[in-house]
C-alpha cells in the first residue's frame, strides 16, 4: 500500500447512514490528508465544490439522487475525480451502471477496510504519477517507471517515496533515518535501496542527506 500517495488525497465518502460516515471518517483519518464525510448526493455536489476532493466514496442508494445519479454529475463535470461506488448490493445492473458512467471502483457493504485501502492507494498511486506526469514531463514518468520495475515490494515504496519528494533541481534532501520514519520500514531496507540506486548512478550523493536524481541515467 502507498501510504505517501494516500496521504496527498482528500476524499470524500457520501452515505445515508451516520454510522458508515463515523467508521469511515476514523479509519480514513489515519491515512489521507483529509476526510469529509456527507449524508447525501446533493451535499457531495456542493462539497466538491468546496473542497475539491481528488477521490469520491458513494453509496448507490441513498435518499434523494442516487449515487449513480452523484456518479454521472461528478464526471461530467471533472473527469480527473475518481470516483468509487459502494453498495450492499450485488445485483449486476449495479455492476453495469456504475461502469458505463466510467466509475473508478466498485465495493461491496460490509467494508473490508485493508481491500478499502488497497483500492484507495491505488488510485492515489495514479494520481500522484499523473500530477507528476504534467508538471514534469513524460519523459519523466517513463524514467521513473523504469527504476520502479527494477525493485519490488518495499524497496519500490522507498524509490517512490524519493521521486516524490524531489525538488525543482530533482534534489532530494533527507536521511535514511528520516525515510524508514516516514514510511514504518527498516533503516537496513533502505539504506540497500539507495545503494542499488547508486550504484546505477539513479541518484549521486552530493553531501550528507542531500541527493541529485540523474534523469538520463540507464536503468
Amino acid at each position: 500500500m502507498n501510504v505517501t500517495a494516500l496521504q496527498q488525497m482528500t476524499v470524500l465518502f457520501v452515505d445515508d447512514e451516520e454510522t458508515a460516515r463515523e467508521q469511515m471518517k476514523m479509519v480514513l483519518n489515519s491515512f489521507c490528508k483529509n476526510t469529509i464525510c456527507v449524508g447525501s448526493a446533493d451535499q457531495a455536489l456542493a462539497a466538491l465544490q468546496e473542497h475539491n476532493p481528488d477521490i469520491v466514496l458513494t453509496d448507490i442508494r441513498m435518499p434523494g439522487l442516487s449515487g449513480i445519479d452523484l456518479l454521472n454529475a461528478i464526471k461530467q463535470k471533472d473527469t480527473a475525480v475518481a470516483v468509487v461506488m459502494v453498495s450492499a448490493h450485488s445485483e449486476p445492473e449495479y455492476l453495469l451502471d456504475a461502469f458505463r458512467y466510467k466509475a473508478d471502483g466498485y465495493l461491496l457493504k460490509p467494508f473490508n477496510f485493508h481491500d478499502l485501502l488497497e483500492l484507495l492507494s491505488d488510485i492515489a498511486t495514479k494520481k500522484v504519477a499523473t500530477i507528476k506526469e504534467s508538471s514534469n514531463g513524460p519523459e519523466k514518468i517513463e524514467f521513473v517507471l523504469k527504476i520502479l520495475d527494477t525493485l519490488g515490494g518495499r524497496r519500490a515504496e522507498i524509490m517512490e517515496y524519493v521521486i516524490n519528494h524531489l525538488d525543482e533541481d530533482n534534489l532530494f534532501h533527507g536521511t535514511y533515518d528520516e525515510v524508514a520514519e516516514a514510511l514504518s520500514a527498516s533503516k537496513p531496507t533502505v539504506v540497500a535501496t539507495f545503494q542499488i540506486m547508486l550504484e546505477k548512478n539513479v541518484l549521486t550523493r552530493l553531501k550528507y542527506g542531500t541527493y541529485r536524481m540523474n534523469m538520463d541515467a540507464t536503468v
